[in-house]
């Protein structure tokens, strides 16, 4: 029966393959290979549609002038943002020898990153991490991936090709202004490429010592000027992780899609986006039970992991400077493991309108309506009660910029307003200002107020912690839990001092009120409580450095403090234990010639004392050749300093704690 599973897991990824092959080829011959040809020689100047000039040939003045809209909802330069913003470009992520999106995230100061096992992360901005850190909002496109059922992002599910990132913008601090309820510590958005800019086809083939297979598969077109698509699928089969006693985290996953942008007439543009996702994440739980003499048990199993999602987002532009944005989607996940089985479907309506006012003022509106629900069966650890639940939320937001001392000061007010079901009326406000007395030079500040949804475990659920011969020592949820309130206070410099060196500073402070807690109700039956505060305090700085014209360096140091007490205001101990207070980075990117890269990354990470992680040191080495326009060999190197250590330990869901294993493949990047 489980040689069965294996095939048709395997037949699954075959067929993936094989659709978006079809699709490719149907495409090539239904429009006439010569037809094809002449119309994407019109579209781009070169064989390869989506490239980008290299890093290392992009001054510095172009890299502050790369354009995000995550911080105001509207594109505006780098340089002028008022937030502690980090962008990886696709050249940042070609050239880091990623082979994911959280390995891609390793190169952004103050985030932590650490791997679990082989399919399972610990994300998080600035504090609160764990594989449930609930702090921080992720987004692929706008689309939110937050799980309300147990908090945070499940990141063995968050994928797309790689080559079709255009930039993944990081936010650290508090965004609740702009994005809402969740976007506490920090928001990450995951942004695709226009369909428009991923014309023709790719091909990625690749294997190694630890990624034992993988590949993608892309073709994009046009239907006359006006109609851009792509079609994709992307497979890959990744290798166990070490335990002394065997590990069973390998890990298999299969994916197919498509984007479409239709630009309808001069001021309307329609973008449609599906896809879908199957596979297998192995892993060995550990689950209590009644049953002498270890009232515990461990199984190896794979957990099956499936969803669907879909999204469409209509553009209208009534001028200069005002514009409508509106978009819908659906999602479907599925998850099936020994200790959490969860369904759930959500449908999600957004509308925005930005226009221009009198006295150099950009005004922001919107509301949103988000409709989810879930079917949670028991597990041998948790047990929800309900086991189905809607949840909805409404918001609305406003929001104003105002331009003063001819452009040099920005000044930006705002609040989110939102109702969800588990809470009343939460209104989050920010005030922003950034001001630049120089070129090139801005000191920036904000004050925000932000929160965090309670989940449906910190509400409904019941925890197992331990078996006994008295029976489980258990953790209830409280229906009465309250949403936990930020407020943060954040200053920045962001400078480019030569036109060889930027640097990039951040400043922030931060109070949480109610807190997610625990207490005791009787002899081994605790509940969850909103009380307590927690201090954070964090400084990051980013340089880039243009020592040559074939050779730029890109050191970041980040220094994280936390502690709390409680609502009697009795003091507790340094509550930085799961986070390392000191993170370094190194990042050098040299071209040995026009064709020839040679990549590398040195990390230091300190120790994180209340989960037992010692400190330590990792470097990612990645040697790129191109010797043709259209094709690119590379050879990674990760993990080279040590055949295994350790970067963090499981919770919750009790999984097998393992060591990440040095590990090297290859790649080739076809595009044609």
């Amino acid at each position: 029966m489980k040689h069965m599973t294996v095939r048709k897991t395997y037949l699954w990824f075959v067929l993936t393959i094989a659709i978006a092959l079809l699709w490719s080829l149907f495409s090539i011959v239904g429009h006439g290979i010569s037809e094809w040809s002449m119309a994407h020689a019109a579209d781009v100047p070169a064989p390869i549609a989506e490239s980008i000039q290299d890093l290392t040939e992009l001054g510095l003045e172009d890299l502050m002038k790369i354009e995000v809209t995550s911080v105001s909802k509207k594109v505006q330069p780098l340089s002028q943002a008022s937030a502690a913003i980090f962008v990886l470009t696709q050249e940042d992520i070609r050239r880091s020898g990623a082979n994911s999106i959280p390995e891609a995230l390793r190169m952004v100061p103050g985030l932590i990153v650490a791997r679990i096992d082989a399919n399972k992360w610990a994300i998080s901005s600035r504090f609160d991490t764990g594989r449930f850190a609930d702090d921080l909002l992720v987004m692929m496109d706008g689309r939110t991936v937050y799980s309300p059922s147990l908090g945070g992002t499940f990141w063995e599910v968050q994928d797309t090709i790689l080559e079709d990132i255009e930039r993944i913008e990081v936010i650290r601090g508090p965004g609740g202004t702009l994005w809402g309820a969740n976007a506490v510590n920090g928001a990450i958005n995951i942004i695709t490429k226009r369909a428009k800019d991923t014309h023709g086809n790719l091909i990625t083939l690749g294997g190694g010592t630890e990624e034992r297979g993988f590949t993608s598969l892309r073709h994009g077109g046009h239907i006359g000027d006006t109609f851009h698509y792509r079609v994709f699928g992307k497979a890959f089969d990744r290798d166990r992780s070490f335990n002394p006693e065997g590990a069973h985290d390998d890990w298999r996953m299969g994916r197919a899609g498509f984007r479409a942008d239709w630009e309808i007439g001069q001021h309307d543009q329609l973008m449609i986006h599906a896809e879908s996702y199957q596979g297998r994440a192995g892993q060995q739980t550990t689950v209590p039970t009644l049953v002498a003499p270890d009232f515990s048990r461990t199984a190896a199993e794979d957990a099956r992991l499936s969803g669907t999602n879909t999204m469409l987002r209509w553009t209208h532009t009534f001028q200069k400077a005002n514009e409508l944005a509106v978009q819908v989607y659906y999602d479907r996940i599925g998850r099936n493991e020994l200790s959490f089985h969860e369904s759930r479907q959500t449908y999600d309506l957004d509308l925005q309108h930005r226009f221009s006012l009198p006295f150099n003022q950009d005004v922001l509106w919107g509301f949103g309506y988000r409709h989810t629900t879930d079917t949670l069966s028991e597990s041998a650890l948790l047990s929800f009660d309900p086991s189905q639940r809607t949840l909805t939320t409404f918001s609305g937001m406003l929001q104003d910029e105002i331009r003063l001392f001819n452009d040099s000061v920005r000044l930006t007010i705002g609040s989110k307003f939102l109702k969800h079901t588990y809470t009343n009326l939460l209104i989050l406000p920010n005030i922003r200002m950034a001001w630049s007395p120089v070129s090139n030079h801005t000191i920036w500040g904000a004050i925000t107020r932000s929160a965090r949804l309670p989940t449906r475990l910190e509400r409904d659920g019941l925890q197992r912690l331990t078996g006994g011969a008295g029976g489980f020592e258990e953790l209830r949820g409280t229906p009465q839990l309250r949403s936990e309130d930020l407020i943060g206070y954040e200053l920045g410099y962001r400078s480019q001092w030569t036109s060889s060196l930027s640097a990039d500073i951040a400043l922030s402070y931060t109070t949480e009120r109610y807190k997610a807690d625990e207490a005791e109700l009787a002899p081994g039956i605790e509940a969850r409580a909103s009380k307590g505060k927690m201090h954070g305090y964090a400084a990051e700085i980013a340089m880039n450095w243009q020592l040559r014209d074939w050779w730029r360096i890109r050191p970041a140091f980040t220094y994280l403090y936390a502690h709390g007490h409680s609502e009697a205001g009795e003091g507790h101990d340094d509550e930085s234990g799961e986070i390392p207070r000191y993170q370094l980075s190194f990042r050098s990117l040299i071209n040995l010639s026009k064709t020839l890269e040679f990549d590398s990354t040195f990390r230091f990470v300190d120790q994180l004392a209340g989960v037992q992680v010692p400190s330590y040191t990792n470097l990612d080495l990645r040697l790129g050749w191109k010797p043709t326009e259209s094709i690119e060999l590379s050879l990674v190197g990760h993990n080279l300093l040590a055949q295994q250590h350790l970067e963090y330990m499981p919770q919750l869901l009790n999984t097998q704690p393992v060591q990440i294993q040095r590990g090297m493949y290859g790649k080739v990047t076809w595009r044609f």
